[in-house]
């Protein structure tokens, strides 16, 4: 018997395949406070819903928690029915994005789950197991005699330092966990999140649904000490920081790259950062601690609709980032969304200029989704286009947009007509060629590959 078995339901995506954080960080704390924990990752392990029923059996969990991102309700609502049919005294827990930031519907929606963790989870999963009364609990939602009762928000978890590190070694072989081809990176590969949160307020990111729009960070010290035990307990050659913006503390920055060099790893690194966050003498500090690549949230190469997304940059800050990045040579990936407010045939032949003129080393590109709980979606209620088909939001399939006259499938042949154009530009090939590496010649056949996928993405309807 275990105190609690932690769920992860399947990756929507094949761009990278983390660690499930959320449940591996919600696992090491419990551990650290006396419990005992499991992790079933259907994202690295394919079960069917009776195998899982027969793992349940075998574990004889007293609690069962389940991560729960808005693409997974009809999952995780065929998954609890069938527990409860099972296993009538088993608590079911349901945590993430989705009831943070819809607790009243996901309660309505899903009805054989007992009770939803609202925000960061680590403190109210330990005060669940240690039997606290539901209404003493903050950071909770749950039905009481067929009322919603959604208690108060829950305080952050100030100091970062105080979590133990995720708990990976309760997941199955580290090599089931690997970034995406287009990082470039080396094997053994991980991923590192060395702070929670992100201060900027554009109108369809998460973060802030989660985090509320400020930011904590892990130390320098104690990023390092996680580095060192992936280094020497994983072999891990390659971490990507998965912060949303890794290089907003500048001190914090400089401190683990001069660290890094002193210790001389055999490691290298990538890195997610913002257009306005670039200066040369800093991408030259990085490089040398082992930086190659940094991904950037680009967006649009049109200043209207980046006004409309609320992401305060200008296209000029955009192509000055870039232009720094070659300077220093490093790699760059960038990120595009097509289908925001004020999208039209004329901002996605920006968005085209753009990508040409900057010539990011990869690009990946989404349609427009309202994720639940951003400003994005409020204006979809507001308008009454919202969807509560959730399987559709998963960045590429939604089809309802909010001040656009361009329909899915004009967008979907956007999409994939940019990359055809990119990948398959002289100018691009040549780029490439000049940077023509060992690595690289490994990454152009999965990226032919996929460039063959992508022009018949439009017959499709789907770009993953």
């Amino acid at each position: 018997m275990i105190d609690l078995l932690l769920i992860n339901p399947s990756s929507i995506t094949v761009q990278n395949n983390p660690i499930p954080f959320g449940l591996a960080y919600m696992a090491s704390y419990l551990e650290k406070n006396g419990y005992s924990v499991r992790i079933l990752d259907l994202s690295v392990k394919k079960m069917s819903e009776e195998q899982i029923i027969q793992l349940i059996k075998e574990s004889e969990p007293k609690n069962i928690g389940i991560s729960c991102m808005s693409v997974h309700i009809n999952l995780i609502k065929s998954l609890t029915k069938k527990i409860k049919e099972n296993f009538k005294g088993i608590r079911i827990l349901i945590g993430g994005i989705h009831p943070t930031a819809l607790p009243e519907k996901s309660i309505r929606e899903l009805k054989d789950a007992d009770v939803f963790v609202v925000g960061e989870g680590e403190r109210a999963i330990l005060e669940l197991m240690q039997n606290k009364k539901l209404e003493k609990i903050k950071g909770i939602a749950y039905l009481k005699k067929n009322k919603i009762v959604i208690n108060k928000p829950r305080e952050f978890i100030e100091n970062l330092d105080e979590l133990p590190f995720p708990a990976r070694q309760l997941l199955p072989d580290m090599k089931n966990y690997s970034l995406s081809f287009d990082w470039e990176g080396r094997k053994p590969d991980a991923t590192i999140f060395s702070s929670r949160g992100c201060p900027y307020n554009c109108i369809y990111c998460a973060s802030k649904v989660m985090w509320k729009q400020r930011v904590r960070f892990r130390s320098a010290e104690n990023v390092l000490e996680e580095i060192d035990l992936l280094v020497n307990k994983y072999k891990v050659k390659e971490i990507l920081f998965y912060d949303d913006h890794f290089l907003l503390n500048k001190n914090r920055l400089v401190k683990i790259c001069e660290e890094l060099i002193k210790r001389r790893y055999d490691l290298t690194w990538c890195c997610l950062s913002r257009v306005d966050s670039i200066e040369f003498e800093t991408l030259k500090l990085m490089k040398k601690a082992g930086c190659h690549m940094i991904s950037f949230g680009v967006e649009s190469g049109s200043q209207k609709v980046l006004d409309s997304m609320e992401k305060n940059v200008k296209v000029e800050s955009i192509i000055k980032a870039f232009d720094i990045c070659k300077k220093a040579g490093m790699n760059t990936k960038a990120s595009f969304i097509f289908g925001a407010p004020g999208e039209d045939y004329e901002s996605i032949r920006e968005t085209q200029k753009v990508i040409k003129r900057i010539l990011p080393d990869y690009i990946w590109l989404f349609i427009m989704t309202p994720m639940p709980g951003t400003k994005l979606y409020k204006l979809h209620e507001e308008t009454g286009i919202v969807s509560d088909e959730w399987g559709m939001y998963d960045q590429t399939t939604y089809n309802k947009f909010y001040g656009t006259k361009l329909s899915y499938e004009e967008l979907r042949k956007a999409v994939a007509e940019t990359y055809k154009r990119y990948y398959l530009s002289p100018k691009y090939i040549l780029s490439q060629i000049k940077k023509l590496s060992f690595r690289k010649i490994k990454v152009y056949f999965t990226l032919l590959r996929k460039v063959v996928y992508v022009m018949n993405y439009i017959n499709r309807g789907r770009e993953k």
